[in-house]
């Protein structure tokens, strides 16, 4: 509460007490109508004013009438005390009142607005007959509705329309209201709430009351909540022209967007703004629902509109710090790309809240900017500290830290949030838990992610908790757990979704189970009703791809119930690079350029391809076709975790201080693996006829991380003096090391694979690699993939 607001409320308290010393003079003490009158000024805006006036009124003994106790009640309805309401509703059964209808719908409307719709019930039952009027009828079916007792507010509405009094049987509109806003409320409870509020649509259509605007407008937002858009687009439409309000605009619009429909909300938006001298002006919450509908759309031009938009017809919005409507825009602006933009406008925001903080955060982690969300996380932590200001992080902040760590694929990191996530208690959150065991297993500790995972309660596991361990095993090549996890979680009663089997599925390919992969993606339909998708699709044309079935894959693709996208066309060539089947593989290449002419990478791969099969006539074509259109292969980046900190290496990069050194380390290592194992890429090919691919390779941006992993830890462990490398070190064991954990961007080729088994042979070094695909774990001389990925 701001200092404003409390020398307001100070003023009118002391008006209140001067208003008490004048009236109580000795010639007004025996006069109700004076205390009645500052009850009821008090009742709205100071409640426990009121309250204390009537203790006084009881201290002076003079005695309350019917006109006291509604006004009274009304103090007590604003309050929210149940007690003390029932404490009134005493002195007016003492006082002979509780037959009279003003009290009695006062008492009504109290005991609802405390949360007490039993007693409410229990009062109206007590009513005699001939006091029932439509405010009591109407004030109990408010009092159950707004208590989530809506079959109850049902019951007595149906009531109403049957009782002897004419007006009732017509109808109420305060009651119809009352019954739609307990739709709209009741939506998060189970209940069938959109067949209720059809029903008291029908009622609204019966008594005429659908030329009522706020009663329109009621339903529209009703069947939004109910995800019946198409019925709230109706009820709109019926409204006349010259009867919508903005709240009828605004609520179709936050409809549209609520539902995913962001097109539709924009395209509302131009109708509301386009319609003449008609028109209705635009208002903060127009403006809240068109941020949240561009930033689903994702387009960066249409954000910069809206942006302008808003400083030009709304700029109080952006000058007066509204905290709402500037989390919105950071959101908007980071979810379309414009992190500048984002960043910008939540350096200028005073006093930013938790939302805030967690809307740049979850922007940069959604922007694949994973170091950027981590940074901004710790400076959200110092300033919580530092400045006394109450932004704890809460579970979306830390879903999306966790996302972060997720996509770095760094250990430390990870440890650190797990520790603050169990000291806040978070992690009896399932959302959490569950983003903790993605987050192990993508960050290569997969026993940590099954720790996580095990300590989880049973009660407290749910299919997403599931999914994720599944996937965590699958990217480790675990299959067989992977397809274990599965039967186990059958027998607690989960039935698998479309996320659990792609997880399964891709399991399965990892490890190259073919046979169990086939069993599984049969079951799918025939067991748990799921048609598969193309991600489903993919993961199959996959699985038999790599396991040599090319034309059965092929054959897959051409049976699918659903058209092919870029992703399964894509396992299918690679599945051609890996078996070297240039026929088909341009075959996928066509239908890949049909989907998408500017594809890059798969284009590279069916070079790579023509490369390996000696077609130098269409490498070139390819290389020369990609220059023409300008694309360029996405750059080979690696993160690589040493101490507290996460360094990132580029292929060919030299931006690193230590650069010189990290190179003649890389080059020292070369010749020393040279030395202790003769080298070659695993091809039919002679080194010397490739040489400029060697040299590509030699500097991928995975080798520089290992370079620099090995120079530091050499460093580290060796003074100066002693730091001469031997081949007895190299072959010295070095179980205190603890593993290089390297995260990257792109599928590991052939060549790097190789060298990464080689070198950990050689210096008797683990290695944890996370490409794009799956992890490597890398221990003398062999990969857990099998060198199947």
């Amino acid at each position: 509460m701001n200092q404003k607001t409390n020398k307001w409320m100070y003023m009118r308290a002391q008006q209140s007490r001067a208003y008490v010393t004048h009236f109580v003079s000795p010639e007004r003490t025996l006069q109700p109508f004076y205390w009645n009158s500052v009850i009821a000024q008090n009742a709205t805006h100071n409640p426990q004013n009121s309250v204390s006036l009537y203790k006084q009124m009881q201290a002076l003994s003079i005695p309350p009438n019917n006109f006291t106790f509604p006004a009274l009640l009304k103090a007590c309805a604003a309050l929210g005390h149940p007690r003390t309401t029932q404490q009134i509703h005493v002195h007016v059964t003492r006082r002979g009142l509780a037959s009279d209808k003003f009290t009695v719908s006062a008492l009504i409307d109290a005991y609802g607005k405390c949360g007490s719709a039993s007693d409410a019930n229990h009062v109206f039952d007590e009513i005699p007959q001939q006091a029932m009027d439509i405010v009591s009828w109407t004030s109990l079916v408010s009092a159950l509705s707004s208590n989530g007792c809506i079959s109850k507010a049902f019951e007595i509405f149906s009531r109403m329309k049957h009782s002897a009094d004419p007006q009732c049987c017509k109808g109420d509109i305060v009651g119809l209201a009352s019954l739609v806003s307990a739709c709209t409320a009741a939506v998060d409870d189970g209940l069938n709430c959109l067949s209720f509020g059809q029903a008291v649509h029908a009622l609204v259509v019966k008594h005429g009351f659908e030329s009522n605007t706020r009663l329109s407008n009621s339903l529209v937002h009703m069947y939004s909540v109910c995800e019946a858009m198409a019925d709230a687009s109706k009820v709109f439409d019926g409204i006349m022209i010259e009867l919508r309000d903005v709240v009828s605009w605004n609520t179709l619009i936050s409809g549209f967007a609520r539902n995913g429909e962001p097109e539709r909300a924009l395209q509302t938006f131009n109708e509301m703004k386009s319609m003449g001298p008609m028109a209705v002006a635009t208002n903060r919450i127009t403006m809240i629902a068109l941020l949240k509908s561009c930033a689903d759309l994702g387009c960066a031009d249409t954000s910069r509109w809206i942006h302008n938009y808003i400083a030009s017809h709304h700029s109080s919005l952006l000058s007066s710090n509204d905290i709402v409507v500037l989390t919105a825009l950071i959101d908007m602006h980071s979810r379309c790309g414009n992190l500048e933009w984002a960043q910008k406008i939540f350096d200028k925001v005073e006093k930013k809240n938790v939302v805030c903080w967690s809307a740049m955060i979850a922007g940069y982690e959604q922007s694949f900017c994973p170091e950027e969300a981590l940074f901004l996380f710790r400076r959200m932590l110092m300033e919580d500290c530092n400045e006394g200001i109450d932004i704890k992080p809460n579970v979306v902040t830390l879903l999306s830290v966790i996302a972060a760590c997720s996509a770095l694929g760094v250990s430390r990191p990870a440890k650190v949030i797990h520790k603050y996530v169990l000291a806040t208690g978070l992690n009896t959150d399932a959302r959490v838990a569950s983003a903790l065991v993605d987050m192990y297993g993508k960050c290569g500790d997969i026993e940590l992610a099954r720790q996580v995972f095990s300590e989880t309660d049973d009660l407290s596991k749910t299919l997403i908790s599931w999914s994720a361990m599944i996937g965590a095993e699958g990217l480790h090549g675990e299959g067989q757990r992977a397809l274990n996890l599965l039967k186990e979680m059958r027998a607690n009663g989960f039935r698998p979704n479309e996320v659990t089997y792609i997880s399964v599925l891709s399991a399965c390919s990892h490890a190259g189970l073919l046979e169990e992969g086939n069993s599984c993606f049969d079951s799918m339909e025939r067991e748990d009703g799921i048609s598969p998708t193309t991600k489903h699709y993919a993961c199959m044309v996959d699985l038999l791809g790599r396991a040599g079935h090319l034309d059965e894959a092929y054959g897959l693709i051409c049976s699918m119930a659903v058209e092919a996208d870029l992703a399964v066309w894509g396992c299918l060539l690679a599945a051609c690079h890996l078996h070297s089947n240039c026929k088909l593989g341009e075959v996928a290449e066509k239908e890949i350029l049909s989907l998408d002419s500017h594809s890059v990478g798969h284009r590279v791969l069916l070079a790579n391809m023509y490369e390996e099969a000696g077609r130098w006539d269409d490498v070139i074509r390819i290389r020369v076709e990609l220059k023409r259109k300008g694309l360029r292969k996405i750059a080979g980046r690696s993160f690589i975790e040493i101490g507290n900190k996460v360094y990132s290496f580029l292929a060919e990069d030299r931006s690193h201080h230590e650069s010189e050194m990290i190179y003649k380390e890389l080059d020292a290592l070369d010749e020393k693996v040279k030395d202790a194992v003769k080298y070659d890429r695993e091809t039919n090919t002679e080194v010397e006829d490739i040489g400029s691919v060697i040299t590509r390779c030699k500097y991928h941006s995975e080798r520089l991380a290992i370079a620099f992993a090995f120079m530091i830890s050499n460093r580290n462990s060796f003074s100066n003096k002693n730091c001469r490398r031997t081949n007895d070190y190299l072959a010295k064991e070095t179980e205190a090391y603890p593993p290089i954990r390297i995260t990257k961007n792109l599928r590991v080729c052939r060549d790097c694979h190789y060298y990464t088994k080689l070198f950990s042979k050689v210096t008797k070094r683990e290695l944890i690699v996370r490409d794009a695909h799956r992890f490597h774990h890398f221990k003398d001389g062999l990969c857990s993939c099998g060198d199947y990925w």
